[in-house]
């Protein structure tokens, strides 16, 4: 039990950190999911053209940054773009369990008990009803934000669809013809093989 504990503290700082998100420089553009979305990918390429959440991550050591579930007033007001990436909820939840991050997932999405179906009553179906209301309240949240400001994707459409990435591309007042040119493919997961998570991969890079 103490470990899970440690769910309660971190849920209670999450939601300090997104209602009062605030950052020293302005951000050229912020790439947000619930997870489970190809995110990293995106923010990974993004991070060429200008200041990204992951830009913040690595040189102030933020963690969650990817993950932002509503705007702060501080976004609202220095007119942050925002790039929502968005997926079918079934396949979101599918592909976070099957990494072993629904835990953790529903952590960042600012549930301070994400334990409790899981591990104390071992009901995976309240669980998943649980976590499927805190995504809906995700892209709730964010339909508040000014239409200029936002930008949405659907994945994995955005890997796939050069009209969509040339969209994006306007969105984001990129010059360089080379964007469309070098905009990263779609790339499933594959599992197997010793398999590392990318997630994973980044984290460390953040804050090792």
């Amino acid at each position: 039990m103490p470990n899970l504990l440690v769910y309660i503290k971190r849920g209670i700082q999450r939601k300090i950190q997104v209602n009062n998100l605030k950052f020293k420089e302005i951000p050229s553009f912020i790439i947000t999911s619930p997870g489970g979305c190809g995110s990293i990918s995106l923010m990974k390429y993004l991070e060429n053209y200008g200041k990204t959440n992951l830009y913040f991550s690595k040189k102030y050591k933020i963690f969650g940054l990817g993950h932002i579930y509503k705007p702060s007033s501080f976004l609202i007001k220095k007119n942050i773009k925002i790039i929502i990436i968005k997926r079918d909820y079934e396949e979101i939840y599918n592909s976070l369990k099957s990494r072993g991050f629904l835990r953790n997932s529903l952590s960042m999405l600012g549930d301070p008990f994400p334990f409790i179906y899981l591990n104390i009553f071992k009901n995976e179906k309240k669980y998943k009803k649980r976590y499927m209301r805190y995504l809906k309240n995700f892209f709730l949240n964010w339909k508040k934000y000014n239409k200029k400001n936002i930008f949405e994707l659907e994945y994995p459409k955005f890997f796939l669809d050069f009209n969509c990435q040339k969209k994006l591309k306007s969105f984001l007042n990129i010059k360089d013809q080379n964007f469309l040119k070098n905009f990263p493919k779609f790339k499933k997961y594959d599992k197997k093989n010793n398999f590392i998570d990318p997630s994973s991969t980044l984290s460390n890079e953040i804050f090792n």
